[in-house]
C-alpha cells in the first residue's frame, strides 16, 4: 500500500483528479456525442452506415469510468485525511475533496442522464 503522506505528488495528482475527472469526462461525453451523431446523420455517415448507438455505449461507459474513478479518488483522499494518514494542515485537501464528493455524484448523475437518453432517441431525424 502507498502511503500518501509520503508521496506528495500522488496525492496531489490524485486531488486533481477527484476535483476535475467527473466534469471533464462529462464534457468529453457531451462533445464526442455529438461530433459522432453530426458525423453519423451527414451524407458520409449515411452512406458508410455508422451505428450511433454502439459508439454511444461505448463513450457512455468510459465516461462513467473516469468519472466513478475520480469520485474514489475523492473518497480515498477524504478518508486518508480524517485518518491522519495524509497531512492536510491547512484542511486544502479536505476541502478539494468533499468538493470532489460532491461535484461528482452530480456529473456521476448527468453521465447516467445522458448515457440512457442518447441510447432511447431514435438515430438520425432528418
Amino acid at each position: 500500500m502507498v502511503r500518501l503522506g509520503r508521496s506528495p505528488r500522488l496525492a496531489l495528482a490524485l486531488e486533481w483528479y477527484a476535483l476535475l475527472g467527473a466534469p471533464l469526462a462529462w464534457t468529453a461525453q457531451l462533445v464526442t456525442g455529438y461530433g459522432l451523431t453530426e458525423a453519423a446523420c451527414g451524407p458520409s455517415g449515411r452512406a458508410w452506415n455508422i451505428g450511433v448507438h454502439a459508439w454511444e455505449a461505448v463513450i457512455f461507459v468510459l465516461a462513467l469510468l473516469v468519472a466513478a474513478g475520480g469520485w474514489a479518488s475523492a473518497a480515498a483522499l477524504h478518508r486518508a485525511v480524517i485518518r491522519g494518514d495524509l497531512a492536510d494542515p491547512y484542511g486544502r485537501v479536505k476541502f478539494q475533496t468533499m468538493i470532489g464528493l460532491i461535484v461528482g455524484a452530480i456529473f456521476l448523475v448527468g453521465i447516467l442522464y445522458t448515457g440512457a437518453g442518447v441510447q432511447t432517441l431514435d438515430e438520425c431525424r432528418r
